[in-house]
């Protein structure tokens, strides 16, 4: 699910210790559903999802000084549900746009997880929207298309009482991980600092942008 890199997650991990339980990197999709809903069978695929993906069970520890990935085994999704259908229509989206700003603006616990957090909003009989909340550490706009893709077609398949039927993974993130540090370990990490000391050679120690405040 996760399509960022290994030094990039390390690099979100030190942002939010360093500003701690900081929002900014929460991304929250809404997604609208059209016609009848079996909701036993969208909570079903959403939790087929989480079992597929090792990075939606991951959380974050520190391991002499540094920051390792630990997995679950199982993870459990709640889907928080809310009744929006005896609304006006005008009231009904106030109440998504504010149902997307709490979960932009509430801080995800990388040390503890869950990493994901989905709602599903009841606007009709035939009419739901459902948000998916993730830190940005283990997704990307990349793996929100696969989500979508695996969200379509498990749902379908539960709805219809046929098994999952995707192929199971091959590869998982913590796969590539491991891949990635071994190969830059093996000199490529200084070869490629080498070549952008050098093209960056000469340019100007400081460089000056407008700031909204004072930064050390």
């Amino acid at each position: 699910m996760c399509s960022s890199d290994l030094y990039a997650q390390q690099r979100l991990w030190f942002i939010d210790q360093l500003e701690g339980t900081s929002t900014e990197y929460n991304s929250c999709r809404a997604l609208r559903l059209k016609g009848e809903l079996d909701g036993e069978a969208l909570e079903r695929a959403i939790e087929t999802i989480v079992e597929r993906h090792e990075s939606l069970r991951t959380h974050f520890e520190m391991v002499e000084g540094e920051p390792v990935q630990v997995i679950e085994t199982t993870g459990r999704v709640r889907v928080e549900r809310e009744d929006l259908s005896g609304l006006e229509d005008e009231e009904k989206q106030r109440r998504v746009k504010e149902a997307m700003k709490r979960e932009r603006e509430e801080a995800f616990d990388l040390a503890k997880g869950p990493v994901l957090r989905v709602k599903l909003l009841k606007l009709g009989e035939t009419e739901h929207v459902l948000l998916r909340t993730m830190h940005h550490i283990v997704s990307d706009a990349w793996s929100q298309g696969v989500l979508n893709r695996e969200l379509r077609i498990l749902y379908e398949a539960y709805r219809q009482g046929r098994e999952n039927p995707l192929e199971p993974l091959r590869v998982q993130y913590a796969d590539f991980a491991l891949w990635q540090r071994g190969w830059l370990g093996e000199g490529r990490l200084n070869e490629q600092l080498a070549y952008w000391k050098k093209q960056l050679e000469g340019i100007p120690e400081w460089l000056e942008l407008p700031a909204d405040r004072p930064r050390p």
